[in-house]
């Protein structure tokens, strides 16, 4: 079974110089893919938008596709659609499968080749198989308590037994959990909602980024009004306003709990927004007193509406989005995650930004021909 630590070994040789066998392998490591599965899986079987994964068929020994009476869709986890987001450009069209990227039915034996380099490349010791990462797919979700139902379901097997006996030194028993029964009993009194904030250092804010968007962001911070103290982390430490490097931001999350990245960059914007989350700062949404925002719009964590934009009803925006001052959204129009739509950009109505995508300044962003209301 592999480690943690090889695992790790394993996920730094899929994440660089990404090509289509690694995308295979990852989705083994991180989604406990079958071999027979990834390799008949193809990129219109990816819904980014819905976040799912649908296995249709499986490749026979004959390399003859094996169509599912039932196909399974799965559940991404949002680092797998982030990866997925990043090397999308791999594949040409739909019709690509997912190991080569080509629209002829793979072998096997490209998932081996990649898996013996990256094996080879980290020094693991071992040979490593697509069996190997599937494996430690298993482990973590038992690891992470994920009911067995759940898992037997996800990953496609039938017979629960067969995991409870080959994992068994993972499995645990957590007596307390039948804590979650008080619940139901006759004398329970639901506890009060912790309040969002508690005095004012819970409404002290971080930024980091103290170039020319982080001070945008504070200005807008600044006319918002609620904030008793900002300040900046920058690896720049000479800025004013800069009291530590992006390194240490985990260090801060007591004293200033609410936090906001303001680095255009959309990819390093996507990571830092993740590091936020997973040390238990708060992201907002921030809205600048002149934007002019339609009740109908719903945005995602981290995204600021800066001076003067302007965006229309039934609007969809994902996490971490920039929208620069005095752009304009018309109607419809949905945006993906990390999008930096930059000063004065139009985009027409019922437009679908994909996302990590930059809408330049100025520009008018169409992705439709017009149609009619």
């Amino acid at each position: 079974m592999l480690s943690e630590e090889q695992c790790r070994l394993i996920e730094d040789g899929l994440t660089r110089s990404v090509e289509p066998r690694k995308v295979a392998a990852y989705l083994c490591l991180h989604m406990g893919l079958m071999l027979s599965e990834v390799t008949a899986l193809q990129w219109k079987d990816i819904d980014l938008d819905a976040g799912t994964l649908t296995l249709r068929c499986s490749i026979s020994a004959t390399l003859e596709p094996v169509t599912f009476d039932t196909p399974r869709a799965l559940h991404m986890p949002p680092h797998v659609i982030r990866y997925l987001q990043q090397h999308r450009d791999i594949y040409e069209d739909s019709g690509s499968y997912i190991l080569t990227g080509e629209k002829n039915i793979p072998a096997f034996h490209h998932m081996q080749n990649i898996l013996t380099a990256v094996a080879l490349k980290a020094d693991l010791g071992c040979t490593l198989s697509a069996s190997d990462l599937r494996s430690a797919f298993i482990r973590r979700c038992i690891q992470s308590d994920m009911d067995l139902y759940s898992l037997c379901a996800y990953i496609g097997i039938k017979q629960p037994n067969a995991i409870v006996k080959r994992y068994a030194e993972f499995f645990q028993p957590k007596f307390n959990c039948v804590d979650i029964l008080e619940k139901f009993s006759a004398d329970y009194v639901p506890p009060e909602p912790e309040s969002l904030f508690k005095g004012p250092k819970r409404m002290n804010l971080l930024i980091l980024g103290a170039g020319g968007q982080g001070h945008v962001v504070k200005e807008t911070a600044e006319d918002i009004g609620v904030f008793n103290e900002i300040a900046f982390l920058d690896d720049n430490t000479s800025i004013p306003g800069v009291i530590d490097t992006l390194g240490n931001l985990e260090k801060y999350v007591e004293e200033y709990p609410v936090a906001f990245v303001a680095i255009g960059k959309n990819n390093l914007r996507c990571s830092l927004i993740e590091r936020l989350e997973s040390a238990g700062y708060i992201v907002p949404v921030l809205r600048h007193p002149t934007a002019t925002i339609s009740p109908t719009v719903k945005a995602g964590a981290g995204t600021i509406f800066e001076a003067k934009v302007i965006v229309n009803a039934s609007v969809q925006i994902g996490k971490g989005v920039i929208l620069a001052s005095a752009c304009v959204i018309d109607h419809g129009v949905v945006i993906g995650d990390y999008v930096h739509v930059d000063v004065g950009a139009m985009v027409k109505k019922n437009s679908r930004i994909a996302p990590f995508t930059k809408v330049a300044s100025g520009s008018i962003f169409n992705s439709e021909q017009d149609r009619e209301d």
